[in-house]
């Protein structure tokens, strides 16, 4: 299979700090808002400058119970991999029902049908071998090894693997994906193939609007899989940017946020106990005692979701959306995580950042 020349990457992300409890009242903006700092990729304050200069690209939810301000929260755009959550949740529903058993040792073969090489950054062998599979940098060495079902989920959320959601998928079907959302208080969720977006990006030729098809074609016929993309030219570089604007996984920073609130309030109901055991493997500094994080990025797309639990009960939620970026603009944004992270960071710790925030919602 020809790779791509735009390679997905792994998101991943350094312990942070949050504060207060969740469903904080709107805070206003400052009585006499500033100019905007310049916007830039390499600062906080550059993505403040940014959420100004190109409300178009961004929407964002932070609360952090003492206060909360959200821009464009409703507006339907780009998910990348921080779609995923919902994925862990419709596990985490079918292991608390019975449904399936975290214990499972799933041939990993099973796995690897649904990996594609040379579209995801790395993520699938980074998993690998963190769980101690032996490979060749594409395929197992032992074609007869198993994987415990809950590792393999676990490399969903940390390296941020593309076959789990969809092998999940296949075997759970979409009702249970939409009844997860629904649970977290999304109720127009339309389940996503992250395989299959990623496929349908090397051949313009194949049925865009029927990508789930092509996944699961990629999965089971081993001569189409052995020949797909060979023969065509992947779209260039704008029309790649277009392409994942228009196909990726899609929804609002409103739908995340109250996947997030479900968790960290723990309304989610049954199963969010092995949610949060998965999605906080992270250590969260005080004052709170877990931090659940999932990100997700595509060309021109870089997704962020935040929560963050304290032993006296305080929670708080962190959402930012940004998509519409061209090819460089990607690139500085994916060299300065850190900085974006840190305005993130600061918008659940320092009061004086939520209102800066609201000058520019």
């Amino acid at each position: 299979m020809r790779r791509s020349t735009m390679l997905l990457s792994t998101l991943t992300v350094t312990a942070v700090v949050a504060t207060g409890c969740a469903s904080a009242a709107p805070a206003a903006p400052a009585a006499d808002c500033p100019t905007p700092p310049a916007a830039g990729f390499d600062t906080p304050d550059g993505w403040i400058g940014l959420a100004a200069e190109r409300p178009e690209e961004i929407a964002f939810v932070v609360d952090t119970g003492d206060s909360s301000v959200a821009a464009r929260s409703d507006r339907d755009q780009p998910l990348a991999s921080a779609v995923k959550v919902v994925h862990l949740i419709a596990y985490a529903r079918a292991v608390a029902d019975g449904t399936l058993n975290p214990d499972e040792q799933v041939p990993v073969l099973d796995w690897q049908r649904w990996y594609a090489p040379g579209t995801d950054g790395g993520a699938h062998i980074a998993a690998l071998n963190r769980l101690g599979i032996p490979n060749d940098g594409t395929s197992p060495l032992d074609p007869a090894a198993t994987v415990r079902l809950d590792d393999m989920v676990s490399a969903m959320v940390r390296e941020s693997d593309n076959g789990v959601p969809d092998y999940l998928r296949y075997r759970l079907g979409d009702d249970a994906l939409r009844a997860a959302a629904s649970a977290a208080g999304w109720t127009d969720f339309t389940p996503p193939t992250l395989v299959g977006t990623n496929l349908g990006a090397l051949d313009p030729t194949v049925d865009r609007d029927d990508l789930w098809s092509l996944a699961q074609r990629f999965a089971f016929d081993a001569d189409f899989r052995a020949g797909y993309a060979q023969n065509v030219t992947p779209p260039d570089e704008a029309a790649i940017l277009e392409y994942y604007d228009r196909y990726g996984p899609r929804g609002s920073a409103d739908d995340l946020a109250r996947v997030y609130r479900a968790v960290a309030d723990g309304s989610l109901g049954a199963g969010v106990d092995v949610v949060r055991r998965q999605l906080e493997w992270q250590s969260a500094p005080e004052p709170f005692t877990a931090m659940g994080f999932k990100g997700g990025n595509l060309p021109g797309v870089l997704t962020h979701g935040f929560e963050f639990r304290g032993d006296d009960g305080r929670t708080a939620v962190v959402v930012w959306l940004t998509h519409g970026m061209d090819a460089a603009d990607y690139g500085a944004a994916m060299e300065n995580l850190a900085a974006h992270q840190q305005l993130l960071i600061d918008a659940a710790t320092d009061p004086a950042v939520v209102p800066r925030l609201a000058c520019v919602a």
